[in-house]
């Protein structure tokens, strides 16, 4: 029997965006893809453990292995990762390992596959704080090097690792796209009908412009926030605003405090995977503003529940959204303002780019992510 490794210990639920949407969905698609002499040894920490579990019960030849890791402490996941994990590899008989979170053991006993989602620690340093800064620094060239094989989530991210390591192999790293959470989807017309009155119950009532995204500098909320302050007085809209507040939080405050009328914006820092599905399916258009993106997966979430994107033409958002988006130049509230007018004064746009943006996110799956990863894995192990 053949052990592919999964070290899940990075991940704190809840905490880390996009990237646990990445590792969930990819290991829920990975057990029926197996072979019949492979399995999965899922190690996970203790803020993750009951979640993984519940997420894998039921599939055939995974385990989750409990480490009591405690990875809200960064110092203590790297001591746990690089001194205590590769002792447990070894007891399961790892053949290979899969690292999802951007960083890899130092010593493995076993060839290490590592994805890393993007180089934003080189294009947007003011993101991080300066112990973590140092820690990226350090730790995702190393893990390039360290690495049989490397997982890019974009063609974009994919250029960006071989601009910012040197010696990176192109041959070594294989591109594996995410994609939107079944979730997010409606076919149902009861489901998508009950969706839209809880989004609009979320929202205050009123039709509403959506932001998705946490608010780290290069995400450009403010951009938003002005490129609507700029348009609402022609339309009866309200902008909400969801995810939690990061190291550019003074930008954002200060942008919904310049709006003619701040009443009109919304903030909600957490939303469930069920309520955020309510507001993509009441919302009349997502802005992404985002300037750097290793995937952008809330593009991919909006238009697979039908909603139009309005989006910046920036880092991996024009390769994940296609003919699909709508785009603006990043950081150009005027331009955002332009695009999302046009689109807010004409619904038969918002069905044309509804309809697009479906067959857009129907050409990703988590089923190609996880056979893409398998088969970096079963490379790794031969060698």
């Amino acid at each position: 029997m053949r052990t592919f490794a999964v070290n899940a210990l990075f991940l704190v639920p809840g905490q880390v965006g996009g990237t646990e949407t990445y590792l969930r969905r990819t290991l829920c698609a990975l057990p029926p893809l197996l072979a019949a002499d492979e399995r999965l040894a899922v190690f996970a920490n203790a803020e993750n453990a009951a979640v993984l579990e519940a997420d894998l019960a039921g599939a055939p030849r995974v385990r989750v292995v409990r480490t009591g890791c405690a990875a809200s402490s960064r110092p203590r996941r790297l001591f746990h990762e690089n001194v205590l994990l590769p002792r447990a590899l070894r007891r399961e008989g790892a053949s290979a390992l899969w690292n999802p979170g951007n960083a890899a053991l130092l010593r493995a006993p076993c060839p290490q596959v590592t994805t890393i989602h993007d180089m934003q620690y080189k294009r947007f340093p003011e993101d991080f704080p300066p112990a973590a800064l140092l820690a990226m620094r350090v730790l995702v060239p190393a893990a390039v090097r360290r690495s049989a094989a490397v997982l890019a989530v974009s063609e974009f991210s994919k250029g960006e690792i071989l601009r910012f390591v040197p010696g990176a192999d192109p041959g070594a790293i294989a591109v594996t796209h995410e994609a939107a959470d079944p979730l997010f989807e409606a076919p149902d017309v009861a489901a998508a009908a009950s969706r839209r009155v809880r989004g609009a119950e979320l929202a205050g009532g009123a039709p509403f412009v959506l932001v998705v995204s946490n608010s780290y500098p290069h995400k450009s909320l403010e951009t938003a926030v002005e490129a609507f302050g700029l348009l609402a007085g022609a339309f009866p809209h309200r902008l909400v605003v969801v995810g939690r507040p990061r190291r550019g939080e003074p930008a954002l405050r200060a942008a919904f405090a310049a709006l003619p009328d701040p009443s009109r914006a919304a903030r909600l820092e957490y939303a469930s995977r069920e309520d955020l599905a309510s507001l993509y399916a009441a919302a009349d258009a997502l802005v992404f503003p985002s300037r750097y993106e290793g995937f952008g997966l809330p593009v991919l979430e909006a238009m697979s529940a039908g909603l139009p994107v309005v989006a910046a033409a920036a880092g991996s958002i024009p390769e994940v959204g296609g003919d699909a988006a709508l785009y603006a130049p990043p950081g150009d509230a005027r331009a955002f303002a332009s695009v999302l007018s046009s689109l807010l004064a004409d619904p038969a746009a918002r069905r044309r780019a509804a309809a697009a943006g479906r067959a857009r996110a129907a050409s990703f799956s988590w089923e190609k992510t996880a056979a893409a990863t398998l088969s970096a894995l079963r490379r790794a192990e031969r060698g």
